[in-house]
């Protein structure tokens, strides 16, 4: 049974140099879920990045009071 279906695969599949598509569709999803994973890792490192950047802020300036107070004298410039 397995034969006749592979048989009927291979009469209705493409073969492309030689791979099958549906080899060369499961190289190309893997390749897509590693690219997505990646670019998510970034991203989720940037967000930490950034936090603890404004923690650091607001350690720095003295509360959060002390970081509103600076950003506002950063943006009108007194």
């Amino acid at each position: 049974m397995a034969a006749a279906a592979k048989a009927k695969n291979r009469e209705n599949g493409l073969a492309i140099g030689g791979v099958e598509v549906t080899t060369l569709d499961r190289i190309n999803t893997a390749i897509l879920q590693v690219s997505i994973g990646t670019v998510v890792m970034f991203t989720g490192l940037a967000g930490v990045w950034g936090l603890a950047s404004l923690v650091s802020a607001i350690a720095k300036s003295g509360g959060i009071t002390g970081l509103a107070k600076g950003f506002i004298a950063a943006v009108t410039g007194q």
